[in-house]
């Protein structure tokens, strides 16, 4: 049996959605390309290591607590290039962090063959709904990023044209924005009177 706390224990398998993350405005972090490790396994680090871009820092920020693979890849802005991956949408570059869900593809589907392949999708799912519940409890908001380019995301680790991790979902957290295009009615309106 796994030991992991809830909601994590709802899936049967350790963890094979890691964050890459865009820090914009989050205190005690600088500003740059960060990547969490949800499986904490040592041999996953030097994987990434391997696979990824080698001017990659992986550095640990010192406001962290000690048990997690959180892991600072390269400092400076990464507002534009969030942006850029998430076909240009400014709240992927003007939130607090913006995300991108990489799955551990090959090896994942390798060891439990293809139908493996929803399940990234099913723990992206569990991922998303946790943010959500966090930014509201922080006094923020949170919402899923539904296009965004895969292949860049890729090139931009430096994973491409290999297979070994694979761009699932994207996400951001950040102060509300009203978006001026939508148009909010009350529920049921014409059933209502």
């Amino acid at each position: 049996m796994l030991d992991r706390p809830v909601p994590w224990d709802s899936i049967p398998w350790d963890p094979t959605i890691h964050l890459v993350m865009f820090v914009h405005r989050v205190v005690g972090l600088e500003p740059g390309l960060y990547l969490f490790l949800r499986n904490s396994d040592y041999s996953l680090k030097e994987i990434c290591k391997k696979s990824m871009q080698e001017q990659f820092v992986w550095t640990m920020p010192e406001q962290r607590h000690e048990d997690i693979p959180f892991y600072l890849l390269e400092k400076g802005n990464a507002q534009k290039l969030a942006m850029q991956l998430s076909c240009w949408q400014e709240i992927a570059g003007e939130s607090a962090f913006s995300l991108g869900m990489i799955a551990e593809f090959d090896s994942a589907l390798e060891q439990h063959g293809p139908w493996f392949y929803p399940r990234f999708f099913w723990e992206a799912g569990l991922i998303g709904p946790v943010l959500y519940l966090e930014a509201e409890a922080a006094g923020v908001r949170a919402t899923g990023i539904g296009c965004f380019f895969d292949d860049p995301v890729h090139q931009m680790l430096g994973l491409f044209p290999n297979t070994i991790f694979q761009s699932l979902y994207h996400f951001t957290v950040g102060g509300p924005v009203e978006d001026g295009r939508l148009t909010t009615l009350p529920p049921y309106g014409e059933y209502g009177q």
